[in-house]
């Protein structure tokens, strides 16, 4: 499995990725975090540079999996994690099965098991799985034959600022590979909501959810869901009453590109809370910024 790690200091910050990115989607936000203390980004199994692991692709297995993967690499808690997305859930996990070495969470516009009942069509359907594989199996057929590059289709374009990293998004488009591995975390989307819904997170542990806006004209969520998105997001200070949320003007789902510096402050932010244990945030209010 594929870790990278920059900086020193204590504590060392994880970032989990949303479903379908990788350790290149934290690269506005580790390089200036490493400039404080420790970070790791990382590619879950079946993603980036990491090769499949066995088992199923749920939050117990993955959150076991990254455990693992710092033992091995003799990385040292205590840890802050921050969870993107589906990285939410991931993260949840963790902090329960691994409580002793967590310090401190950041929800980056983190998914949640509210979301399943509250959101329309959210919900299990073994036909919406069946497509999905259809979908993957054409996609791997057109890798795997040379089709997606003969047409054009293996382009990669990177956010503005990661151009440096240019050439390793484009090592990683068009690998039949990935084309598949990534599935097994979107079929079991649903268990790893239920087993984050019945960890025990996040007890007295500092707290941060950010999130994007909802007001966001640009936003790629549709209108009528984005109030749903934005109660959700408040719910997730009940976790622990050391929380704080802020919201990301500006920012859609990946606030870690529209928004770093918002990112790369909170999580700064929690990291010295967990030194100092100062009020360094105004726990359990909302600000915007």
């Amino acid at each position: 499995m594929h870790l990278y790690c920059t900086g020193h200091g204590s504590p060392t910050i994880v970032l989990e990725a949303g479903g379908g990115d990788d350790w290149l989607i934290w690269q506005k936000v580790q390089p200036e975090v490493a400039n404080t203390t420790r970070v790791c980004s990382y590619d879950r199994a079946g993603t980036g540079w990491s090769e499949l692991q066995p088992g199923l692709r749920d939050a117990t297995h993955i959150a076991d999996q990254l455990h693992l993967l710092l033992q091995q690499a003799s990385e040292q808690g205590p840890f802050v994690l921050a969870g993107a997305s589906v990285g939410g859930l991931y993260i949840r996990q963790f902090a329960a099965t691994y409580s002793s070495e967590v310090a401190g969470l950041v929800f980056v516009d983190a998914s949640t098991p509210e979301q399943i009942a509250a959101i329309p069509g959210s919900g299990y359907s073994a036909q919406l799985i069946q497509q999905k594989h259809r979908e993957v199996v054409l996609e791997w057929w057109k890798e795997a034959s040379g089709w997606a590059l003969l047409a054009g289709d293996c382009k990669v374009e990177v956010e503005a600022g990661l151009e440096s990293y240019r050439h390793l998004a484009r090592a990683e488009t068009c690998r039949p590979s990935y084309a598949t591995s990534w599935r097994g975390e979107a079929d079991q989307f649903w268990h790893s909501a239920e087993e984050a819904a019945h960890a025990h997170c996040c007890g007295d542990l500092p707290l941060l959810i950010i999130s994007q806006d909802p007001d966001n004209a640009q936003s790629t969520q549709p209108p009528s869901i984005r109030p749903i998105w934005n109660s959700l997001q408040e719910h997730l200070k009940l976790l622990s009453a050391r929380n704080h949320r802020t919201i990301a003007r500006g920012s859609g789902h990946h606030v870690m590109i529209d928004r770093p510096d918002v990112v790369v402050r909170g999580i700064q932010q929690i990291a010295a809370q967990t030194i100092s244990h100062a009020p360094i945030l105004a726990f359990g209010t909302t600000s915007a910024e």
